[in-house]
């Protein structure tokens, strides 16, 4: 095949990129931060001193000394004691410091008193610090995108001017955006004292992320503190039912929009195309990139999951690569590694090469580019795929798979995932189920669903379970367990089975037709040494609600004390 001079697909590829909105996430709602100015700086005496001393416009300097005294040379030891007159001195054992700009609460120990309290109050009127420097080396706040108004820093670093001059500006109303927002409805995290998915929890680097105890039902839900995200979109990616999505631009606008790129570009000549998705600073330049390589920018290069990788390559995309580098939080790192790990399984199974979803070092970017463009030559061109609405992550996933499955030759047995992978099927002990339904209750998906009272049946659709845990964790009769797997034929994987089913039972008075044997003996042998259910009166067991009413009112009639009995 001769492969359209580099040229042609570069001017195409800037056709295409200007005839289209930024691709980044534009965020429509915001939150604001308010500092009055007060900072707090952290770490030993006389780098805390001298650096106070270089800050300006701020309404007052707190510090907390810890750690000893970096020099000992009495030149260096007078100018630090000389230095911010007007600073508030703690010396005190750091017990925690937690927050944002214009709302870091600290607790310092009172040794004495063996507590903990908050010193801001007495010494600057208000009840939380508006800012933080931290120059013990440590990194008293860990996560690895540090929330706003926490600054990290060696002393001695080039950096520190800078970080100054930004903290002396750090007063007044500040907004950012607010980036996600969760589908409680969807959220496979927790539900009824059951905990399930907590992928998002794991892969947040900001830490922004809880799982929030709601009292007084105390059931566990996921909230994302906005003032501590930073719109990295780690959790939408993990995210395997779509719970957790950008607030703005909406998943299905994502899809329309990069569908669009690639059509733009094919529509102004290009060939081949490829897309590189990559975090906004490390941006790489255009000029550098093969010409049928188009640029997708995010906020993080986590910004968009597989579902998103997926539809790309039925929309004609020869491959998707995803770049990282040496800037790139680790978690997201991880994350993407895993991620895209998994893809390259589902893509082995639907019979296309692994490597047409790939991660691409930053630095060594181009060459990995060519190198795949090259080991890809047969998919070079691939026509679009018939187009699919969005239909929720995980339903335009399986739109996706479904279109790839139909370009290739697939491996038709089921393949073994690791453990963990949201790809997999429900085993059933079904002589021991009671079929109660507690599983359908709390399946987030819908992957388990049951008939009615005319036809009591346990069914399952593949394709809709994320093995989130939660059906496992709320079985009764611990029938249940989860297996982890991929399989291509959509035969299998979309198309509902029954896990059990059973004649209805019914009722022994009017006949009506209400729950299951299974369910009726597991509740008669559990109540039969209650004394409401003694006698004659077990047999309300075997009635439906309403027979059961008027059975027990017809025994009051007979004998008034028998409520007395209970």
């Amino acid at each position: 095949m001769t492969k359209q001079p580099e040229t042609a697909n570069s001017l195409a590829r800037q056709q295409a990129l200007n005839s289209l909105p930024p691709l980044l996430a534009m965020q429509a709602g915001s939150l604001t931060y308010k500092s009055n100015g007060h900072l707090l700086i952290v770490g030993p005496e006389d780098l805390a001193r001298l650096t106070a001393d270089q800050l300006e416009d701020l309404s007052s300097i707190t510090l907390l000394i810890q750690g000893d005294v970096t020099n000992q040379d009495d030149e260096h030891l007078e100018k630090a004691l000389a230095a911010a007159p007007e600073a508030k001195l703690i010396y005190a054992p750091l017990a925690s410091l937690q927050g944002w700009l214009g709302a870091f609460e600290l607790q310092i120990q009172d040794t004495e008193k063996q507590e903990n309290y908050n010193p801001a109050k007495a010494l600057i009127g208000q009840e939380h610090y508006d800012i933080v420097l931290d120059l013990t080396g440590q990194q008293l706040i860990s996560s690895e995108l540090s929330p706003p108004g926490y600054f990290a820093i060696d002393a001695q670093s080039s950096q520190l001017q800078e970080v100054i001059e930004e903290i002396s500006g750090l007063r007044g109303e500040f907004e950012k955006p607010s980036y996600i927002e969760v589908n409680h409805a969807i959220c496979a995290h927790a539900d009824r004292g059951k905990t399930g998915c907590t992928r998002c929890l794991d892969v947040c680097p900001a830490d922004a992320i809880i799982s929030h105890n709601q009292t007084p039902t105390h059931d566990f839900i996921i909230q994302v503190q906005d003032a501590l995200c930073h719109g990295a979109g780690s959790c939408t990616t993990a995210c395997p039912t779509g719970a957790l999505s950008f607030t703005s631009p909406q998943p299905t606008n994502r899809l329309t929009q990069v569908r669009q790129l690639i059509q733009a570009y094919r529509d102004a000549g290009g060939e081949r195309p490829a897309v590189l998705i990559h975090g906004e600073e490390a941006a790489p330049q255009l000029d550098d990139l093969p010409g049928f390589v188009l640029p997708l920018a995010l906020e993080e290069a986590a910004g968009v999951g597989s579902e998103i990788w997926f539809s790309l390559l039925c929309a004609g995309a020869t491959y998707v690569a995803i770049q990282t580098s040496n800037d790139t939080p680790a978690s997201l790192a991880q994350l993407l590694s895993k991620e895209t790990r998994l893809a390259g399984q589902l893509l082995t199974t639907l019979g296309h090469p692994s490597e047409r979803i790939s991660l691409v070092d930053a630095n060594t970017l181009n060459q990995e580019l060519v190198q795949l463009d090259e080991h890809l030559a047969p998919w070079h061109n691939q026509p679009a795929t018939d187009p699919f609405e969005w239909a929720g992550k995980r339903g335009t996933l399986n739109a996706a798979l479904e279109r790839l499955y139909e370009q290739a030759e697939a491996v038709e047995e089921p393949q073994k995932l690791a453990s963990g992978s949201p790809f997999g099927q429900v085993h059933l002990e079904a002589d021991a189920c009671t079929l109660c339904m507690s599983c359908v209750a709390l399946c987030p998906t819908g992957a388990l669903r049951g008939g009615d009272e005319t036809a009591p049946r346990l069914a399952f659709l593949e394709a809709d379970c994320v093995q989130c845990g939660l059906c496992e964790a709320s079985c009764p009769e611990k029938v249940i367990s989860l297996e982890a797997r991929f399989i291509a034929a959509p035969g299998i994987r979309m198309e509902e089975r029954t896990l059990k089913e059973e004649e209805p039972f019914h009722c022994i008075s009017c006949g009506k037709a209400f729950g299951n044997s299974s369910t009726i003996n597991s509740i008669m042998k559990k109540l039969e040494n209650h004394s409401y259910f003694q006698g004659e009166a077990a047999k309300r067991l075997q009635m439906c609600e309403d027979c059961r009413v008027r059975d027990s009112y017809r025994e009051l009639a007979a004998d008034p004390e028998a409520q007395l009995r209970l």
